[in-house]
């Protein structure tokens, strides 16, 4: 048991070692990284122990082809989280440069405070939420004076579901590729690499 763990490990390292880059842009939100990165772990070694748990077993004709439907439903759900993020987070975060102009990113709410919008009616000019944050308000943290928090944790739940799916759907898809790869194809494999 110990041994599989390791093994499982040492795959989610190189896994989200290999993806990591890509994985880090879906989670740019400067509040959230290293939440992100724990749950992303948790939700990849659960997942990935439970598709080989469900894959041990003889290999039918309907298994088969009941893996290859798993595949592809994986996969567009994949793709429809992979949108349904990009959607939230263009939505739900404002970016904010600081004075070495770096841009971060942090979540704000759908709904804006009294303050917020008695400030916007007396500034016409401030258009964004950026100028909002930075002209009125001064800094991100002060985000709540802006938003009502019960908007700003409405967009912290709508990206963290979906950032949840999009780790749950790609270390399962991958996850069952592998298993299947190495399940059946893995002695194959090994004599091509013998022979070379």
């Amino acid at each position: 048991m110990i041994k599989l763990l390791k093994y499982r490990a040492a795959l989610l390292g190189v896994l989200f070692g290999l993806f990591g880059g890509a994985i880090s842009q879906l989670l740019a939100i400067e509040e959230m990284t290293l939440y992100y990165t724990a749950l992303a772990s948790i939700i990849g070694l659960v997942v990935n122990l439970m598709v080989s748990f469900m894959l041990k077993g003889r290999w039918s004709t309907k298994m088969k082809n009941t893996i290859k439907v798993v595949c592809v439903i994986l996969f567009v759900g994949l793709v429809a989280t992979l949108f349904l993020h990009t959607k939230f987070f263009i939505e739900g975060t404002f970016s904010y440069s600081d004075f070495e102009d770096k841009v971060s990113y942090y979540i704000k709410g759908s709904e804006y405070t009294n303050v917020a919008k008695k400030f916007k009616q007396e500034n016409p000019y401030v258009e964004s939420d950026e100028d909002l944050i930075s002209e009125g308000f001064g800094s991100p943290e002060e985000r709540d004076k802006v938003w009502t928090q019960e908007s700003i944790n409405r967009n912290w739940m709508r990206l963290l579901t979906t950032y949840s799916l999009i780790i749950i759907f790609f270390v399962a898809l991958v996850s069952i590729l592998i298993e299947v790869l190495m399940g059946k194809y893995g002695k194959t494999t090994s004599k091509m690499i013998e022979t070379v």
